[in-house]
């Protein structure tokens, strides 16, 4: 989202898991570079130097091991020195958007907070975090937390056969023995609260600047023992009872969905009342010429932009001055991308969604913080 020298070359196009239309990827991503070969030379880019710009992804049309494990939307990004393809489960809309800075509207759907949650999977035997979305899931490395409880410094193996206990009287939790008879897996709760300590801290690490809900997964016992220690503030009331270490991070993913839904469409229709209620109160807009130079300022907390159109011309970051044009031309950038980057980049909470899921008439709708 950050500026960068020269012009950027953003690329979207649908792809196929599998089938014959594999092959057909390839020359639907032939025509594209050819488009984008074109763009730059309208930008001024001279052919030798766009040549060598598009050398990375050209290299790619005969690669059949690359087109062999796709998913169902490709995203590339190039520049200078830059080069990046993302393989992800939506079909995007053909696009070619050649301007100063990248083009990042059509992944907000991903990235934006209502969509982005974490799972942290505890057991005695391992702890995942997964930082995940609707339709993607991926873990995060804790650097510094055991990797299970036996490794948790100042844990000592018990010598000497226990019985197994109660956890702890009915409606109470934090005390006894929870495992046990003389194995590697008997813990008490000062075992298990000393690991997931340790856990915790490098979780805060990690999510230090993180707004998104965290989902716990563990058996029902743990879950109350690690909330005795957690500092992360979004942590939800409801976890995920069983052991996960025989689950998988889809699967983790797609159980803890069915938790955080609920709870971004309820954020969502707030965040919407609160949009109608700004805009009535003259503290926010609907109004595009309004919001771009407020979101370059940093004075957007909340914006609703609609993925899969676009609003091309040119803003002025001196005079904020705003040329709107039916077509890209030379120069031009799509001004509803430019107000959600602004935004993000400022700590603003960005809604991507749909067009006819936008709460105004508006191309974008806005709260300002002053």
């Amino acid at each position: 989202m950050g500026d960068r020298k020269g012009p950027c070359v953003s690329i979207f196009m649908p792809t196929h898991r599998a089938g014959p239309q594999i092959r057909q990827d390839s020359i639907r991503l032939k025509n594209l570079l050819r488009d984008a070969e074109e763009r730059l030379a309208t930008a001024g880019l001279r052919g030798p130097e766009a040549k060598d710009l598009l050398k990375s992804p050209e290299a790619l049309l005969d690669d059949a091991a690359f087109w062999r494990h796709q998913s169902d939307g490709l995203a590339m990004f190039l520049a200078t020195g830059f080069f990046r393809t993302y393989r992800l489960p939506v079909t995007f809309d053909e696009l070619v958007v050649v301007t100063d800075r990248f083009h990042v509207k059509p992944l907000l759907p991903f990235f934006t907070q209502d969509t982005r949650f974490y799972v942290l999977a505890l057991s005695h035997n391992g702890r995942r975090l997964l930082q995940c979305t609707r339709q993607t899931v991926g873990e995060i490395d804790l650097p510094d937390a055991p990797e299970r409880m036996t490794e948790t410094p100042g844990y000592a193996r018990p010598e000497t056969q226990l019985q197994l206990q109660a956890i702890a009287p009915p409606g109470q939790s934090g005390s006894g023995i929870v495992h046990g008879h003389g194995s590697s897996t008997d813990a008490s709760s000062e075992d298990l609260l000393r690991y997931f300590r340790h856990i915790d801290r490098s979780l805060m690490t990690v999510l230090k600047d993180e707004q998104a809900p965290l989902v716990l997964a563990a058996v029902e016992y743990l879950l109350p023992l690690y909330r005795q220690v957690n500092s992360y503030p979004r942590l939800l009331e409801a976890g995920l009872t069983g052991n996960p270490e025989g689950l998988r991070d889809d699967e983790l993913q797609s159980r803890g969905w069915a938790l955080i839904q609920p709870i971004f469409q309820e954020g969502r229709q707030q965040a919407a009342a609160q949009l109608q209620e700004a805009v009535n109160k003259g503290r926010g807009s609907d109004k595009l010429m309004e919001i771009v130079p407020a979101a370059a300022q940093g004075r957007v907390s909340i914006l609703f932009v609609p993925v899969g159109v676009q609003q091309w011309g040119n803003f002025d970051r001196d005079t904020h001055a705003i040329r709107l044009h039916q077509d890209a031309e030379p120069g031009d950038e799509d001004l509803l991308n430019l107000a959600a980057s602004q935004t993000i980049l400022h700590g603003g909470q960005v809604y991507a969604v749909p067009p006819d899921a936008m709460p105004t008439d508006g191309a974008l709708s806005a709260v300002y913080r002053y």
